[in-house]
């Protein structure tokens, strides 16, 4: 009863996110995400409720970040499990590409300056995002800041409790292929999905249709000076390095790549 949703904003495989008020707090906007694990048996939901508390307990750790949405509460009800979380006023990255245009170089530098000491966080605390995409990268309102959300809580979850591997995961386009073929992730494969997101960001078409797979190489330089655009060769090169096919040729931290970006 305290939790009230005002409307749908987002529905998937694993439940559904709503945007509600917090009755208890002056009725201040706030999220509820709803997962309804696929489990068969009692076991497997005291399985998926148990994953699900670990999970939510690295949320609450990472919600400290200010360009992190925090986490007000999580519990279980009528076989659902819900989070709930801060509601963040602004525009997605993918949003703003829509309604003004690709960016220029420096705004995309300056992404990746927003972001990667984010990501570091989030690594630091043993915690892959798996899912950076133009969607969920938010521009907050109030500052301008960059804001990380729609952490893959839902799909460690389910995945864990339904004895699953080797499942996609990830968004078409901007997950690395060690996601969609073995469902493992590293934080280089956050810096790959980041890498992705830039090259949206730049030339704007999604970005497998930069790739040309039959000579396995990138193409998006070409398709950027098709647009009349261009960039540095210092910074295509940080950007080569975010998108190498082999986990290994990737910058291994946020650090590293954040290091290039500046020196």
């Amino acid at each position: 009863g305290r939790y009230r949703p005002m409307k749908l904003i987002g529905q998937g495989g694993f439940g559904r996110t709503y945007l509600a008020t917090d009755e208890d707090r002056l009725s201040t906007r706030c999220v509820i995400k709803q997962f309804s694990p696929r489990v068969q048996g009692t076991k497997s939901m005291q399985k998926a409720v148990r994953l699900f508390n670990q999970e939510a307990v690295r949320l609450h750790e990472l919600g400290e970040h200010p360009q992190i949405p925090a986490l007000l509460a999580y519990f279980e009800q009528d076989n659902y499990l819900y989070l709930i979380q801060q509601f963040i006023k602004g525009q997605s990255l993918a949003q703003q590409v829509r309604r003004s245009g690709a960016f220029g170089e420096t705004q995309v530098q300056n992404v990746l300056l927003d972001l990667l000491p984010v990501l570091q966080f989030v690594h630091e605390h043993q915690v892959i995002h798996r899912d950076i995409t133009p969607m969920n990268i938010l521009r907050r309102q109030i500052d301008n800041r960059l804001v990380l959300i729609d952490f893959g809580v839902a799909k460690q979850i389910t995945d864990a409790s339904a004895h699953m591997t080797g499942t996609r995961i990830g968004t078409e386009g901007y997950a690395p292929m060690e996601q969609f073929r073995s469902g493992r992730a590293y934080p280089a494969s956050d810096i790959y999905s980041l890498g992705a997101t830039c090259l949206y960001l730049l030339t704007q078409p999604r970005p497998d249709n930069l790739y040309d797979p039959l000579n396995g190489r990138w193409i998006w330089r070409d398709q950027l000076s098709q647009q009349g655009g261009a960039v540095s060769d210092r910074f295509a090169g940080v950007l080569d390095r975010m998108l190498k096919d082999l986990v290994g040729d990737r910058y291994q931290s946020a650090a590293e790549g954040l290091h290039d970006l500046t020196h």
